[in-house]
């Protein structure tokens, strides 16, 4: 009978030795690191010898979660706010006006300005006179980016992923991005980022974002060109939805700009990775994508997050 008590004295040790030991390697600071989380710190980093433009200016600015930049002969325009305000590339107003609250992109050209707002646009002089508005498109409509294109005015609708085509403020046509044989899912627009630019050529080339593409239309909504890149990678675009702006360079180059992990890169007519103009560690805050205009190869970047204007110059 002893030693049958002896025994279960002993068993009963051993389960209280292995119940403490359990517990104490289950503690939080003794658990094993997760070797499936997500963690995209190792894409931020960008090799130095593809850094091809340097920082040389900030120009603090007011602006609130909205507005929109464009350049036009060497100056720089802000839509935010209340007003339009025209600055020269070192930062010093040249003039402003007023327009109404939280415009949310502008267009440029040479004898006209579009300011973008939620669900209509408005075109005005250089010199802020308003020449006509539209009324509401849609009720869902969320206009993104806005340009000239020839004789005509392009709008891109993020809430309905649709592109129109303007002649004054009479709708002509709409691209819906589902002509042609490799493109079959239309424009593809997780969050409001949808983007649209004019190049020195007179091309209309759009983002697609969900499908990380950038994408050439002609009048009739057909689609000419594609390229596109779904990576981490830095030659690539991340994400859900980008690259969410971008703008040309004189010579066609584009120069793209992602949100979730920031970087402005620059890219060939093709779709070569070329360079990068400004690394993640260039950014900060929520992380919006900064909306990229160009003077020459000068890149003017609007940072949301810091409130400022930043001129990269080509090294």
């Amino acid at each position: 009978m002893k030693q049958l008590k002896y025994f279960l004295i002993f068993l009963a040790l051993l389960i209280v030795v292995v119940i403490v030991a359990n517990y104490i390697n289950s503690k939080p600071r003794k658990a094993k690191q997760n070797s499936y989380e997500y963690n995209v710190d190792e894409y931020k980093k960008v090799d130095p010898e593809l850094i091809s433009h340097k920082e040389v200016r900030q120009i603090k600015i007011n602006i609130g979660e909205y507005g929109g930049i464009a350049t036009s002969n060497n100056l720089i325009y802000l839509a935010a706010d209340s007003s339009v305000k025209i600055l020269t590339v070192q930062g010093q107003l040249q003039s402003q006006f007023s327009i109404e609250d939280n415009p949310r992109c502008i267009g440029v050209n040479n004898e006209r300005l579009i300011v973008g707002y939620k669900d209509h646009f408005t075109v005005y002089t250089h010199s802020g006179d308003e020449l006509f508005s539209t009324g509401k498109l849609t009720d869902s409509t969320l206009i993104t980016s806005v340009a000239f294109w020839e004789e005509n005015i392009v709008v891109a609708d993020a809430g309905k992923r649709r592109v129109y085509i303007y002649t004054q403020d009479q709708k002509v046509a709409e691209i819906e991005g589902v002509s042609g044989s490799n493109n079959l899912l239309g424009f593809i627009v997780p969050s409001p980022y949808f983007d649209l630019a004019v190049n020195t050529e007179n091309e209309l080339w759009c983002t697609n974002p969900g499908m990380h593409a950038l994408q050439q239309y002609n009048l009739r909504g057909d689609l000419l060109e594609n390229w596109d890149k779904a990576s981490n990678d830095i030659d690539g675009f991340t994400g859900c939805c980008n690259p969410a702006q971008f703008s040309f360079l004189p010579d066609g180059r584009f120069v793209t700009s992602e949100k979730g992990m920031p970087r402005i890169k620059i890219y060939t007519p093709s779709g070569k990775l070329e360079s990068v103009v400004a690394a993640p560690s260039k950014f900060e805050g929520n992380q919006h994508a900064a909306e990229v205009a160009t003077i020459g190869e000068t890149i003017v970047a609007l940072d949301f997050d810091r409130k400022m204007i930043r001129i990269f110059e080509h090294e």
